[in-house]
């Protein structure tokens, strides 16, 4: 060994009301991952990347633990109905989770379509074939 010591640069710390903002606005569907980046001053769209994955993280780990706490309460007695508040609650989490589906189906297409330079989607004013 040298002896060289190795300098860590310090990491840029971004608040957590920012990261939350901007992540709901892309997963919302507002802007892209670019367009937000650029919008924000970021130093590219990969931090927004990482914006969005720590709030689906944290935003797992509340659901799990409100799971959690509403398996507590139905063992403990509770009603097991739920109320129209926390029916749409989760309505509005599958829904959010099915446009997250979407959004990812349709990346795998445009990277197919871009790796195997075939066209996937149908084009809206194609002729149908006759037979």
């Amino acid at each position: 060994m040298t002896g060289q010591i190795k300098k860590v640069k310090p990491r840029g710390r971004y608040p957590e009301e920012l990261k939350r903002k901007i992540a709901k606005e892309y997963l919302a569907g507002r802007a892209s991952v670019g367009y937000l980046g650029e919008e924000h001053g970021l130093k590219n769209k990969g931090v927004v990347k990482e914006f969005v994955k720590w709030y689906r993280r944290k935003d797992e780990l509340c659901v799990q633990n409100q799971d959690t706490m509403s398996d507590k309460k139905a063992s403990a007695g509770a009603a097991p109905e739920l109320s129209a508040q926390e029916q749409l609650k989760q309505l509005k989490r599958q829904l959010e989770l099915s446009q997250l589906k979407v959004e990812a189906l349709e990346t795998m297409i445009d990277l197919a379509e871009k790796e195997f330079q075939i066209e996937i989607r149908k084009k809206s004013g194609a002729k149908q074939s006759k037979k």
